[in-house]
Protein backbone atom coordinates (compact mmCIF):
# COMPACT_ATOMS: atom_id res chain seq x y z
CA UNK A 1 0.00 0.00 0.00
CA UNK A 2 2.04 3.48 -1.02
CA UNK A 3 2.41 6.17 2.08
CA UNK A 4 -0.74 8.22 0.68
CA UNK A 5 -2.52 5.20 0.80
CA UNK A 6 -2.23 4.77 4.12
CA UNK A 7 -2.22 8.40 5.28
CA UNK A 8 -5.69 8.32 3.36
CA UNK A 9 -7.11 5.31 5.74
CA UNK A 10 -5.49 6.79 8.81
CA UNK A 11 -7.69 10.18 8.69
CA UNK A 12 -10.84 7.91 7.19
CA UNK A 13 -10.42 5.58 10.63
CA UNK A 14 -9.97 8.74 12.85
CA UNK A 15 -12.68 10.56 10.66
CA UNK A 16 -14.69 7.26 11.72
CA UNK A 17 -13.59 7.77 15.49
CA UNK A 18 -14.78 11.28 15.55
CA UNK A 19 -17.94 10.44 14.38
CA UNK A 20 -18.53 7.54 16.75
CA UNK A 21 -17.70 9.73 19.64
CA UNK A 22 -20.14 12.49 18.69
CA UNK A 23 -22.48 9.41 18.55
CA UNK A 24 -21.87 9.72 22.11
CA UNK A 25 -22.00 12.83 23.21
CA UNK A 26 -25.66 12.80 21.70
CA UNK A 27 -26.86 9.32 23.54
CA UNK A 28 -25.62 10.16 27.09
CA UNK A 29 -25.12 13.58 28.70
CA UNK A 30 -22.42 14.39 30.13
CA UNK A 31 -20.84 11.11 31.33
CA UNK A 32 -21.47 8.48 32.17
CA UNK A 33 -20.85 8.51 36.24
CA UNK A 34 -22.07 4.53 36.97
CA UNK A 35 -18.40 4.00 38.50
CA UNK A 36 -18.13 4.56 42.09
CA UNK A 37 -14.98 6.04 41.03
CA UNK A 38 -16.12 8.35 39.16
CA UNK A 39 -17.62 10.31 42.24
CA UNK A 40 -14.44 9.53 44.11
CA UNK A 41 -12.08 11.10 41.36
CA UNK A 42 -13.92 13.91 41.03
CA UNK A 43 -14.24 14.91 44.97
CA UNK A 44 -10.22 14.14 45.61
CA UNK A 45 -9.63 16.38 42.66
CA UNK A 46 -11.20 19.54 44.40
CA UNK A 47 -10.05 18.93 47.98
CA UNK A 48 -6.76 16.89 48.82
CA UNK A 49 -4.89 15.13 46.13
CA UNK A 50 -3.69 12.52 48.03
CA UNK A 51 -6.33 11.63 50.61
CA UNK A 52 -7.63 8.34 48.64
CA UNK A 53 -4.91 5.29 50.01
CA UNK A 54 -5.73 3.19 47.09
CA UNK A 55 -5.27 5.66 44.10
CA UNK A 56 -3.07 7.56 42.97
CA UNK A 57 -3.17 11.35 42.49
CA UNK A 58 -2.11 11.65 38.51
CA UNK A 59 -6.46 11.18 37.51
CA UNK A 60 -7.43 13.91 40.14
CA UNK A 61 -4.46 15.86 39.09
CA UNK A 62 -5.73 15.94 35.20
CA UNK A 63 -9.16 17.03 36.63
CA UNK A 64 -8.03 19.77 38.43
CA UNK A 65 -5.91 21.01 34.98
CA UNK A 66 -9.04 20.74 32.70
CA UNK A 67 -11.02 22.55 35.94
CA UNK A 68 -8.68 25.15 35.10
CA UNK A 69 -10.16 25.96 31.13
CA UNK A 70 -13.63 25.74 32.21
CA UNK A 71 -15.53 23.95 35.23
CA UNK A 72 -17.34 21.37 32.33
CA UNK A 73 -17.92 17.91 32.64
CA UNK A 74 -18.76 18.10 28.59
CA UNK A 75 -15.24 19.62 28.53
CA UNK A 76 -13.31 16.62 30.48
CA UNK A 77 -14.98 13.92 28.24
CA UNK A 78 -14.20 15.89 25.29
CA UNK A 79 -10.63 16.14 26.18
CA UNK A 80 -10.86 12.39 27.31
CA UNK A 81 -12.20 11.76 23.28
CA UNK A 82 -9.36 13.27 22.17
CA UNK A 83 -7.02 11.56 24.16
CA UNK A 84 -8.40 8.57 22.98
CA UNK A 85 -7.66 9.22 19.43
CA UNK A 86 -4.34 10.51 20.10
CA UNK A 87 -3.43 6.94 21.47
CA UNK A 88 -4.96 5.58 17.73
CA UNK A 89 -2.37 7.89 16.33
CA UNK A 90 0.63 7.90 18.59
CA UNK A 91 0.29 3.61 18.43
CA UNK A 92 0.21 3.77 14.20
CA UNK A 93 3.29 6.30 14.44
CA UNK A 94 5.15 3.44 16.97
CA UNK A 95 4.32 0.88 14.82
CA UNK A 96 5.12 2.74 11.62
CA UNK A 97 9.13 3.65 13.06
CA UNK A 98 9.68 0.12 13.60
CA UNK A 99 10.40 -0.94 10.03
CA UNK A 100 7.97 -2.61 8.93
CA UNK A 101 4.85 -1.25 6.35
CA UNK A 102 3.14 1.76 7.80
CA UNK A 103 0.12 0.01 6.87
CA UNK A 104 0.60 -2.23 9.73
CA UNK A 105 0.53 0.36 12.28
CA UNK A 106 -3.49 0.93 11.04
CA UNK A 107 -4.22 -2.31 12.97
CA UNK A 108 -3.72 -0.64 16.89
CA UNK A 109 -5.07 2.84 15.01
CA UNK A 110 -8.40 1.27 14.07
CA UNK A 111 -8.82 -0.66 17.34
CA UNK A 112 -8.39 1.97 19.36
CA UNK A 113 -10.69 4.50 17.60
CA UNK A 114 -12.89 2.17 16.29
CA UNK A 115 -13.09 0.08 19.58
CA UNK A 116 -16.77 0.90 21.41
CA UNK A 117 -15.30 -0.48 24.97
CA UNK A 118 -12.56 2.32 24.43
CA UNK A 119 -15.01 4.74 23.83
CA UNK A 120 -17.25 4.06 26.57
CA UNK A 121 -14.87 4.36 29.32
CA UNK A 122 -13.46 7.30 27.34
CA UNK A 123 -16.97 9.20 28.46
CA UNK A 124 -16.67 8.36 31.60
CA UNK A 125 -15.14 9.90 34.66
CA UNK A 126 -12.66 7.31 35.09
CA UNK A 127 -8.95 7.72 34.43
CA UNK A 128 -8.95 5.16 31.98
CA UNK A 129 -8.34 7.68 28.70
CA UNK A 130 -5.82 9.36 30.33
CA UNK A 131 -3.42 6.13 30.91
CA UNK A 132 -3.86 4.41 27.37
CA UNK A 133 -2.81 7.73 25.71
CA UNK A 134 0.16 8.13 28.23
CA UNK A 135 1.04 4.30 27.71
CA UNK A 136 1.06 4.50 23.92
CA UNK A 137 3.05 7.90 24.22
CA UNK A 138 5.07 5.88 26.19
CA UNK A 139 5.81 3.13 23.54
CA UNK A 140 6.13 5.69 20.53
CA UNK A 141 9.20 7.72 23.13
CA UNK A 142 10.36 3.86 23.61
CA UNK A 143 11.06 3.23 20.04
CA UNK A 144 12.43 6.60 19.32
CA UNK A 145 14.62 5.65 22.25
CA UNK A 146 15.91 2.38 20.72
CA UNK A 147 16.92 4.04 17.65
CA UNK A 148 19.61 5.49 20.03
CA UNK A 149 19.70 9.35 18.49
CA UNK A 150 18.83 11.53 21.32
CA UNK A 151 19.18 11.31 25.18
CA UNK A 152 15.68 13.54 24.97
CA UNK A 153 13.29 10.20 24.12
CA UNK A 154 14.23 8.09 26.93
CA UNK A 155 13.88 11.20 29.50
CA UNK A 156 10.65 11.55 27.94
CA UNK A 157 9.66 7.98 28.40
CA UNK A 158 10.85 7.64 32.05
CA UNK A 159 8.29 10.92 32.17
CA UNK A 160 5.37 9.47 30.82
CA UNK A 161 6.05 6.07 32.32
CA UNK A 162 6.11 7.65 35.72
CA UNK A 163 2.70 9.89 34.70
CA UNK A 164 1.54 6.72 33.45
CA UNK A 165 1.77 5.29 37.13
CA UNK A 166 0.30 8.11 39.08
CA UNK A 167 -2.52 7.34 37.45
CA UNK A 168 -3.11 3.64 37.38
CA UNK A 169 -0.38 1.68 39.67
CA UNK A 170 -0.16 -1.18 37.18
CA UNK A 171 2.23 1.09 35.06
CA UNK A 172 4.69 0.78 37.64
CA UNK A 173 5.88 -2.38 36.51
CA UNK A 174 6.95 -0.98 32.95
CA UNK A 175 9.41 1.63 34.13
CA UNK A 176 12.39 -1.63 35.27
CA UNK A 177 10.65 -3.68 32.27
CA UNK A 178 11.43 -0.54 29.90
CA UNK A 179 15.22 -0.53 31.52
CA UNK A 180 15.87 -3.68 31.03
CA UNK A 181 14.72 -4.33 27.40
CA UNK A 182 16.38 -1.28 26.32
CA UNK A 183 19.68 -2.71 27.65
CA UNK A 184 19.43 -6.03 26.37
CA UNK A 185 17.48 -5.20 23.27
CA UNK A 186 19.22 -2.03 21.84
CA UNK A 187 22.15 -2.79 19.41
CA UNK A 188 23.57 0.23 20.11
CA UNK A 189 27.16 -0.09 21.98
CA UNK A 190 26.60 -0.85 25.26
CA UNK A 191 28.30 2.93 27.00
CA UNK A 192 25.50 4.51 25.05
CA UNK A 193 23.04 2.14 25.92
CA UNK A 194 23.59 2.27 29.35
CA UNK A 195 23.48 6.56 28.98
CA UNK A 196 20.28 5.98 27.17
CA UNK A 197 18.88 3.94 30.06
CA UNK A 198 20.22 6.64 33.06
CA UNK A 199 18.87 9.63 31.28
CA UNK A 200 15.12 8.15 31.30
CA UNK A 201 16.14 6.42 34.76
CA UNK A 202 16.54 9.96 36.04
CA UNK A 203 14.12 11.43 34.10
CA UNK A 204 11.49 9.07 36.47
CA UNK A 205 13.40 9.25 39.61
CA UNK A 206 13.24 13.27 39.39
CA UNK A 207 9.11 13.24 38.71
CA UNK A 208 8.66 10.28 41.07
CA UNK A 209 10.79 12.22 43.80
CA UNK A 210 8.62 15.11 43.29
CA UNK A 211 5.24 13.15 43.47
CA UNK A 212 6.53 11.51 46.57
CA UNK A 213 7.47 14.50 48.55
CA UNK A 214 4.40 15.88 47.55
CA UNK A 215 2.58 13.32 48.98
CA UNK A 216 4.53 13.30 52.06
CA UNK A 217 4.23 16.85 52.75
CA UNK A 218 0.09 16.76 52.50
CA UNK A 219 -0.33 13.27 54.26
CA UNK A 220 2.94 12.02 56.13
CA UNK A 221 3.41 9.08 53.89
CA UNK A 222 4.20 7.98 50.78
CA UNK A 223 3.63 5.06 47.63
CA UNK A 224 1.59 5.52 44.62
CA UNK A 225 -1.34 3.52 46.12
CA UNK A 226 -0.48 3.44 50.11
CA UNK A 227 -2.74 0.75 51.09
CA UNK A 228 -3.16 -1.01 47.42
CA UNK A 229 -1.72 -4.57 48.90
CA UNK A 230 -5.19 -5.00 50.31
CA UNK A 231 -6.61 -5.65 46.68
CA UNK A 232 -3.95 -8.22 46.92
CA UNK A 233 -5.06 -9.86 49.86
CA UNK A 234 -8.65 -9.92 48.18
CA UNK A 235 -6.79 -11.61 45.36
CA UNK A 236 -5.43 -14.44 47.46
CA UNK A 237 -7.90 -14.73 50.57
CA UNK A 238 -10.71 -16.46 48.54
CA UNK A 239 -8.66 -19.82 48.42
CA UNK A 240 -6.05 -19.01 51.13
CA UNK A 241 -5.58 -22.01 53.52
CA UNK A 242 -3.66 -21.64 56.85
CA UNK A 243 -3.08 -25.56 56.99
CA UNK A 244 -0.62 -25.47 54.02
CA UNK A 245 1.58 -22.50 55.73
CA UNK A 246 2.37 -20.62 59.03
CA UNK A 247 0.41 -17.24 58.83
CA UNK A 248 2.74 -14.16 60.22
CA UNK A 249 2.52 -13.49 63.85
CA UNK A 250 -0.91 -11.39 64.59
CA UNK A 251 -2.83 -12.43 61.12
CA UNK A 252 -3.98 -15.85 62.60
CA UNK A 253 -7.18 -13.74 62.82
CA UNK A 254 -7.71 -13.90 58.78
CA UNK A 255 -7.72 -17.58 58.35
CA UNK A 256 -10.85 -19.40 57.59
CA UNK A 257 -12.15 -23.27 57.55
CA UNK A 258 -14.83 -22.36 55.24
CA UNK A 259 -14.14 -24.18 51.52
CA UNK A 260 -13.54 -22.56 48.33
CA UNK A 261 -16.89 -22.96 47.48
CA UNK A 262 -18.40 -20.82 49.70
CA UNK A 263 -16.22 -18.08 50.14
CA UNK A 264 -16.88 -14.41 48.51
CA UNK A 265 -15.23 -12.76 45.88
CA UNK A 266 -12.53 -10.50 45.61
CA UNK A 267 -14.13 -7.13 46.54
CA UNK A 268 -15.77 -8.45 48.77
CA UNK A 269 -12.56 -9.10 51.00
CA UNK A 270 -11.28 -6.07 50.00
CA UNK A 271 -13.90 -3.84 51.69
CA UNK A 272 -16.93 -6.20 52.99
CA UNK A 273 -16.84 -6.06 57.02
CA UNK A 274 -19.62 -8.41 57.14
CA UNK A 275 -17.41 -11.16 54.69
CA UNK A 276 -13.79 -10.13 55.15
CA UNK A 277 -11.68 -10.88 57.78
CA UNK A 278 -9.34 -8.35 57.57
CA UNK A 279 -12.11 -5.59 57.33
CA UNK A 280 -13.69 -6.76 60.51
CA UNK A 281 -9.48 -6.81 62.58
CA UNK A 282 -7.65 -3.88 60.12
CA UNK A 283 -10.28 -1.59 59.84
CA UNK A 284 -10.31 -0.97 55.95
CA UNK A 285 -8.07 0.12 53.12
CA UNK A 286 -9.40 3.67 53.05
CA UNK A 287 -8.78 4.24 56.84
CA UNK A 288 -5.74 1.78 58.20
CA UNK A 289 -2.69 2.43 58.94
CA UNK A 290 0.34 1.35 58.16
CA UNK A 291 0.94 -1.22 60.55
CA UNK A 292 -2.50 -2.45 60.13
CA UNK A 293 -2.05 -2.73 56.07
CA UNK A 294 1.72 -4.55 56.76
CA UNK A 295 0.00 -6.85 58.52
CA UNK A 296 -2.55 -7.57 55.88
CA UNK A 297 0.56 -7.37 52.96
CA UNK A 298 2.43 -10.02 55.04
CA UNK A 299 -0.74 -12.46 55.39
CA UNK A 300 -1.35 -12.12 51.58
CA UNK A 301 2.35 -12.57 50.40
CA UNK A 302 2.06 -15.63 52.65
CA UNK A 303 -0.48 -17.38 51.05
CA UNK A 304 1.06 -16.79 47.78
CA UNK A 305 4.72 -18.27 48.94
CA UNK A 306 3.04 -21.33 51.26
CA UNK A 307 0.19 -21.90 47.71
CA UNK A 308 1.70 -20.91 44.96
CA UNK A 309 -0.05 -23.82 42.79
CA UNK A 310 -3.05 -22.69 44.13
CA UNK A 311 -2.28 -18.97 42.96
CA UNK A 312 -1.15 -19.95 39.86
CA UNK A 313 -4.33 -21.79 39.35
CA UNK A 314 -6.11 -18.77 40.26
CA UNK A 315 -4.50 -16.38 37.93
CA UNK A 316 -4.88 -18.61 35.44
CA UNK A 317 -8.35 -18.88 35.53
CA UNK A 318 -8.72 -15.24 35.79
CA UNK A 319 -6.60 -14.88 32.48
CA UNK A 320 -8.86 -17.55 30.28
CA UNK A 321 -11.64 -14.35 30.88
CA UNK A 322 -10.01 -12.54 28.12
CA UNK A 323 -11.20 -15.21 25.84
CA UNK A 324 -14.75 -16.07 27.87
CA UNK A 325 -15.15 -12.73 29.89
CA UNK A 326 -18.26 -13.82 31.37
CA UNK A 327 -16.98 -17.15 32.34
CA UNK A 328 -14.50 -18.17 35.37
CA UNK A 329 -16.33 -15.33 37.71
CA UNK A 330 -15.32 -17.16 40.92
CA UNK A 331 -12.23 -17.11 40.32
CA UNK A 332 -11.67 -13.49 41.64
CA UNK A 333 -15.18 -12.01 40.46
CA UNK A 334 -14.56 -8.61 38.53
CA UNK A 335 -17.27 -7.09 35.64
CA UNK A 336 -17.42 -8.68 32.35
CA UNK A 337 -17.86 -5.92 29.46
CA UNK A 338 -21.75 -7.25 29.14
CA UNK A 339 -21.47 -6.35 33.22
CA UNK A 340 -19.67 -2.87 32.35
CA UNK A 341 -21.81 -1.78 29.08
CA UNK A 342 -25.70 -3.54 29.51
CA UNK A 343 -26.34 -1.82 33.04
CA UNK A 344 -24.48 -3.22 36.07
CA UNK A 345 -21.51 -0.52 36.21
CA UNK A 346 -21.31 2.33 34.04
CA UNK A 347 -25.02 2.92 34.47
CA UNK A 348 -25.69 1.54 38.24
CA UNK A 349 -28.20 3.96 39.64
CA UNK A 350 -27.14 4.98 42.81
CA UNK A 351 -23.46 5.22 41.61
CA UNK A 352 -24.92 7.61 38.76
CA UNK A 353 -26.97 9.48 41.49
CA UNK A 354 -24.44 9.60 43.86
CA UNK A 355 -21.90 11.28 40.91
CA UNK A 356 -23.91 13.62 39.83
CA UNK A 357 -24.21 15.07 42.90
CA UNK A 358 -20.39 15.34 43.57
CA UNK A 359 -20.23 16.56 40.01
CA UNK A 360 -22.84 19.59 40.51
CA UNK A 361 -21.29 20.96 43.21
CA UNK A 362 -18.33 21.52 40.90
CA UNK A 363 -19.44 21.59 36.81
CA UNK A 364 -22.03 23.91 35.46
CA UNK A 365 -23.55 21.53 33.40
CA UNK A 366 -23.45 18.44 35.40
CA UNK A 367 -26.99 18.91 36.59
CA UNK A 368 -28.27 18.88 32.82
CA UNK A 369 -28.73 15.15 31.83
CA UNK A 370 -29.60 13.69 29.11
CA UNK A 371 -30.75 10.34 27.58
CA UNK A 372 -32.02 9.42 23.74
CA UNK A 373 -32.08 5.71 25.11
CA UNK A 374 -32.77 4.22 21.09
CA UNK A 375 -29.07 5.88 20.12
CA UNK A 376 -27.80 4.14 23.40
CA UNK A 377 -28.97 0.70 22.49
CA UNK A 378 -27.52 1.22 19.30
CA UNK A 379 -24.04 1.66 20.53
CA UNK A 380 -24.13 -1.04 22.56
CA UNK A 381 -25.31 -3.24 19.97
CA UNK A 382 -21.86 -2.09 18.28
CA UNK A 383 -20.16 -2.61 21.47
CA UNK A 384 -21.11 -6.37 21.15
CA UNK A 385 -19.35 -7.12 17.85
CA UNK A 386 -16.79 -5.16 18.22
CA UNK A 387 -15.46 -5.99 21.48
CA UNK A 388 -12.12 -8.14 22.02
CA UNK A 389 -12.58 -11.61 23.03
CA UNK A 390 -12.97 -15.16 21.78
CA UNK A 391 -11.37 -16.55 18.84
CA UNK A 392 -10.13 -12.39 17.73
CA UNK A 393 -8.61 -12.41 21.08
CA UNK A 394 -6.70 -15.90 20.88
CA UNK A 395 -5.53 -14.46 17.34
CA UNK A 396 -3.90 -10.84 18.68
CA UNK A 397 -2.57 -12.73 21.75
CA UNK A 398 -0.68 -15.71 19.43
CA UNK A 399 0.30 -12.77 17.26
CA UNK A 400 1.63 -10.55 19.63
CA UNK A 401 4.00 -13.58 21.16
CA UNK A 402 5.44 -14.68 18.03
CA UNK A 403 6.15 -11.06 17.42
CA UNK A 404 9.50 -11.03 19.17
CA UNK A 405 10.66 -14.31 17.74
CA UNK A 406 9.54 -13.83 14.02
CA UNK A 407 10.98 -10.24 14.04
CA UNK A 408 14.36 -9.79 12.96
CA UNK A 409 17.06 -6.81 12.50
CA UNK A 410 15.95 -3.16 13.64
CA UNK A 411 12.23 -4.93 14.14
CA UNK A 412 12.37 -7.25 16.87
CA UNK A 413 13.85 -5.01 19.29
CA UNK A 414 9.93 -2.47 19.25
CA UNK A 415 8.42 -5.78 18.65
CA UNK A 416 9.58 -7.12 22.25
CA UNK A 417 8.84 -4.26 23.77
CA UNK A 418 4.66 -4.28 22.06
CA UNK A 419 4.57 -7.43 23.52
CA UNK A 420 6.13 -6.84 27.10
CA UNK A 421 3.93 -4.01 27.58
CA UNK A 422 0.58 -6.08 26.46
CA UNK A 423 1.66 -8.64 28.99
CA UNK A 424 2.17 -6.19 31.87
CA UNK A 425 -0.85 -4.45 31.23
CA UNK A 426 -3.15 -8.14 31.85
CA UNK A 427 -0.97 -10.04 33.47
CA UNK A 428 -1.21 -7.89 36.03
CA UNK A 429 -4.47 -7.10 37.06
CA UNK A 430 -5.64 -10.20 37.21
CA UNK A 431 -2.42 -11.53 39.06
CA UNK A 432 -3.30 -8.49 41.75
CA UNK A 433 -6.94 -7.85 41.83
CA UNK A 434 -8.90 -9.90 39.45
CA UNK A 435 -9.91 -9.53 36.03
CA UNK A 436 -12.17 -6.83 34.61
CA UNK A 437 -13.10 -5.40 31.76
CA UNK A 438 -11.83 -1.70 32.94
CA UNK A 439 -8.50 -3.46 33.50
CA UNK A 440 -8.83 -5.29 30.15
CA UNK A 441 -9.13 -2.79 27.87
CA UNK A 442 -6.00 -0.57 28.58
CA UNK A 443 -3.74 -3.05 27.03
CA UNK A 444 -5.12 -4.12 23.86
CA UNK A 445 -3.26 -0.74 22.22
CA UNK A 446 0.07 -2.52 22.55
CA UNK A 447 -1.37 -5.94 21.88
CA UNK A 448 -2.71 -4.66 18.97
CA UNK A 449 0.89 -3.59 17.97
CA UNK A 450 2.55 -6.56 18.45
CA UNK A 451 0.00 -8.40 17.04
CA UNK A 452 0.12 -6.50 13.96
CA UNK A 453 4.02 -6.62 13.91
CA UNK A 454 3.52 -10.01 14.61
CA UNK A 455 1.51 -11.00 11.80
CA UNK A 456 3.60 -9.06 8.96
CA UNK A 457 7.08 -10.82 10.15
CA UNK A 458 5.32 -14.08 10.07
CA UNK A 459 3.58 -13.17 6.44
CA UNK A 460 7.71 -12.40 5.53
CA UNK A 461 8.90 -15.27 6.53
CA UNK A 462 6.80 -17.77 4.79
CA UNK A 463 7.02 -14.97 1.83
CA UNK A 464 10.83 -15.49 2.28
CA UNK A 465 11.12 -19.26 2.32
CA UNK A 466 8.76 -19.93 -0.58
CA UNK A 467 10.75 -17.41 -2.69
CA UNK A 468 14.25 -18.96 -1.87
CA UNK A 469 12.41 -22.64 -2.36
CA UNK A 470 11.76 -21.27 -5.77
CA UNK A 471 15.00 -19.57 -6.68
CA UNK A 472 16.30 -22.90 -5.14
CA UNK A 473 13.70 -25.07 -7.56
CA UNK A 474 15.02 -22.68 -11.10
CA UNK A 475 18.52 -23.16 -10.19
CA UNK A 476 18.64 -26.89 -9.74
CA UNK A 477 16.67 -26.93 -12.96
CA UNK A 478 19.26 -24.79 -14.47
CA UNK A 479 22.00 -27.46 -13.72
CA UNK A 480 20.19 -30.11 -15.12
CA UNK A 481 19.73 -28.88 -18.43
CA UNK A 482 23.19 -27.63 -18.33
CA UNK A 483 24.36 -31.10 -17.75
CA UNK A 484 22.02 -32.84 -20.36
CA UNK A 485 23.38 -30.23 -22.76
CA UNK A 486 20.59 -28.31 -23.41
Amino acid sequence: MSARRVRFALVAILAAGVALRLLFMLAWRPAFMGWPDAASYIDVAHSDLFSNNLRPAGYPLFLRAVHLIAPSLTLVIVVQHLLGLGTAVLLYLAVGRTGVPRAIGLVPAAIIALGADNVFLEHAAISEALFMFLIAAALYAGVRTHEGDHLAWPAACGLLLVGAASVRVVALPLLPLFALWLIFSSRAPVRRRLALTASGALAAVALLGAYFAAEQHQVGRTGLSRNGIWNLYGRVAPFADCKKFDPPPGTDVLCEATPRSRRPLTYQYTFNWYLSPAVRYFQNPHVASADQTNAVRDFALSVIWGQPLDYADEVGAGLLRYIVPDSFEGYGGGPSYDDLVHGKILFNRSFQKEGLRVARQLYDDAGSFSVKRGLLGALRGYESVTRIQGAVFVVLALLSLAAPLAARGRVRGPALLFTLTALTLMVAPVATVEFSARTAVPGMGSLAAAAGVGGWCLFSLVRDRRRSRSSAGRGHGHARAAASGV
